[in-house]
């Protein structure tokens, strides 16, 4: 039985798929668009259920093979397409890492359990979701999963002549798979060690409940059971148009209100999936129905399932690549996303889609094409990614699984505790005070100062806090108020600890980021939400310096950010690399360009308060350290830039960065080599 064409679902389709494409191309007043995907699965449910219940209806029994024919036939061809593009071209972009990883992704798609590869390997929200072109898949995934079981459920209630109980039985199913959202966002142990059965990843609820069908398929589910529903007649007309409305309104409270801090699905998902159904239900007969059936909505909605497919890589292709991701380039995107889009439709989907026999060259070519995919994906996934694309020759770099293990191991501060003395138990002659940005230091200092020198060196970077007299944070989940001035008064106990000669005491921090994040305290331990400044910096350094007495302070800057991974850079292949990594010793960033005559004034603290004007902050500081004469700055800007560019490599080829800002291990012996001999000098004069 064909299923029946419903014109307003078209329209849902196209509110779906377009607040996907928004929430994916980071527009800010769209924070829950993830929800499109929900309405998608509602949809799904009303279709699919209303199509096999109509045949059993009729016929009393399912033909199983000519539903799944046809289901690959809707699906298949334009999904095995974008697999087979986005593969292609991953393999002249991605590095060797990404790569391995995209092969595997890929695999799991095809054999429609990609849902489940992400849920073990990551958050949909994590940063690294950028680098995964398919990623999106996971929704199709639990699509198949859902036709899998289905059918089969509702042959056999029509076979034991239960057929009046599939309704029950949906409701049934609605009720427990929000019970199962509910235990695993509170942490029901039973359930979570069940879960653990199997990976680690079940301890991750928000992951968890993300990926996996139980914790969807009462989405499904609520569009199943619209299919009986949709049976009854309502007295006036005018209650259609009040549900459309009401339906509209939750998709669009939950697209502009839900973002992804929030457990999802759980119950938030209720409000976009009754909304979903209230305009299934209603968009035929209300008289306003045109906000959904125009011929432009109906249109996008036509090409939803192609538009979905094409536009996530193409956003992570764009931004894998380095071009700009503003307002412009982003409705590029989507417009490119639009074209693509069409191009599938009317030329792969709509074609396959015909009613045709099921010919054996279709059977042939689909089948080619999806064991050609498994095997070049196995062939990259056991073959490191193929690592012959990259020229090892760029740099001097130890073969690592993933970038992150990169970071791990060659981070400036790796190995090195966040806080106490450094392989030592004698009173400390210098110690460093930050955050990550002041540990980064530690493997320079320890090496080129503290070991050879027989120093004996403290570290406190254990809390991300401005280690500045009554300053705290102010990001949520912990108690800054109280961390905040703690890790501050560990420090200061430390400088204590010399009762012969006062240690110096350097500082470090990641200035700007920390500023961003920054608030003041009162002697009463409460936040007075400052704006904050550099100048409320350079005050609480003055502070500091009262604080620790006859220790010199030493502050070092913001040093310049590669603002990109540089491993996978380097391992990237090698056009693209020659492309837009060259000359490969410098970043491609240009340095901002500053008036030596700087002066501290409102504009300056505004615009050292972006992350992208790191050198403002430091001039400042400079500037501040001048005209006080309370503490000694050192920039490293001037050790690892010149007027024009940044290093990223020191002479031996090895990374200055394990990470996008962070030294390492390499960087921060090449920058405290350069600065060694006056922070050797000024623990002498102690």
């Amino acid at each position: 039985m064909e299923k029946k064409y419903f014109k307003h679902i078209d329209g849902l389709r196209a509110i779906a798929v377009l607040i996907v494409i928004i929430f994916h191309l980071d527009f800010n007043f769209v924070p829950g668009g993830f929800v499109g995907v929900d309405v998608f699965f509602v949809i799904s449910g009303f279709l699919i259920t209303g199509l096999l219940k109509r045949e059993l209806d009729s016929s009393g029994t399912l033909n199983l093979k000519l539903f799944y024919i046809k289901r690959f036939k809707r699906l298949a061809p334009a999904f095995i397409i974008t697999l087979l593009v986005t593969f292609l071209l991953s393999t002249f972009v991605f590095s060797p890492t990404h790569l391995q990883r995209i092969s595997a992704a890929l695999i799991t798609s095809i054999f429609n359990i990609s849902n489940i590869y992400f849920w073990l390997e990551a958050d949909y929200f994590d940063i690294s979701a950028q680098l995964k072109p398919f990623l999106h898949t996971w929704s199709l995934s639990i699509e198949w999963q859902f036709y899998f079981i289905l059918p089969s459920l509702m042959f056999f209630f029509y076979k034991i002549k239960a057929s009046k109980y599939f309704l029950p039985f949906l409701i049934l199913t609605i009720l427990v798979s929000l019970f199962l959202n509910y235990g695993v966002a509170n942490g029901d142990s039973d359930l979570i060690n069940f879960l653990s059965l199997f990976t680690s990843s079940a301890n991750n609820e928000k992951s968890t409940l993300f990926y996996l069908l139980p914790f969807r398929i009462f989405e499904f589910s609520i569009g199943g059971a619209l299919v009986w529903l949709n049976v009854y007649k309502l007295p006036k007309n005018i209650i259609y148009d009040l549900l459309l409305w009401i339906g509209l309104a939750l998709i669009v409270y939950s697209a502009l209100n839900f973002d992804q801090t929030i457990l999802f699905p759980y119950w938030f998902a209720l409000a976009p999936c009754l909304g979903a159904a209230l305009i299934i239900y209603s968009g035929e007969k209300a008289v306003t129905k045109k906000i959904i059936n125009n011929k432009i909505m109906v249109g996008i909605g036509l090409i939803s399932y192609s538009l979905y497919l094409v536009h996530w890589p193409i956003i992570v292709f764009w931004r894998y690549i380095g071009n700009e991701f503003d307002f412009t380039s982003k409705i590029q995107i989507l417009l490119l996303s639009v074209i693509v889009a069409i191009t599938l439709y009317f030329f792969i989907e709509k074609p396959l889609r015909k009613p045709v026999p099921f010919s054996n060259k279709f059977r042939f070519v689909s089948f080619s094409t999806v064991v050609l995919l498994l095997i070049i994906s196995l062939h990259a996934n056991k073959n490191n990614g193929w690592e012959w694309r990259s020229d090892s020759s760029l740099v001097n770099l130890e073969k690592m699984d993933n970038a992150k293990d990169f970071h791990r191991k060659y981070y400036g501060g790796a190995g090195y505790p966040y806080s106490g003395p450094i392989k030592t138990k004698s009173q400390p002659d210098f110690i460093i005070l930050g955050d990550s940005h002041g540990r980064h230091y530690a493997e320079g200092l320890f090496k080129l100062i503290a070991k050879p020198y027989h120093l004996s060196f403290y570290i406190n970077s254990g809390t991300s806090c401005l280690n500045l007299p009554h300053f705290t944070r102010t990001t949520k989940g912990y108690d800054w108020n109280n961390i905040c001035p703690s890790a501050l008064k560990r420090g200061l106990g430390y400088i204590k600890l010399n009762k012969t000669k006062p240690p110096l005491v350097i500082i470090s921090h990641s200035w700007n980021e920390q500023m961003v994040q920054a608030d003041l305290l009162d002697k009463s331990g409460v936040r007075k939400n400052v704006k904050m400044n550099v100048e409320l910096v350079i005050q609480g350094l003055l502070e500091l310096k009262t604080e620790i007495g006859d220790s010199q302070l030493v502050v070092i800057g913001n040093v310049p950010r590669a603002g990109v991974n540089l491993y996978d850079i380097f391992t990237r292949p090698k056009l693209l690399f020659e492309k837009n990594f060259k000359p490969m010793y410098y970043l491609t960033r240009s340095r901002p360009t500053i008036s030596e005559s700087f002066e501290l004034n409102l504009n300056t603290q505004e615009q050292a308060l972006k992350v992208d004007s790191l050198e403002y902050t430091n001039r400042a500081l400079k500037a501040a350290a001048e005209k006080t004469g309370k503490f000694i700055f050192i920039d490293p800007f001037d050790y690892l830039c010149d007027k024009e560019k940044c290093r990223n490599i020191d002479e031996e080829k090895h990374l200055i960065y394990s990470d996008r800002g962070h030294l390492s291990t390499y960087g921060s012996i090449f920058l405290v080599g350069k600065i060694k001999n006056q922070l050797i000098d000024l623990i002498n004069e102690r």
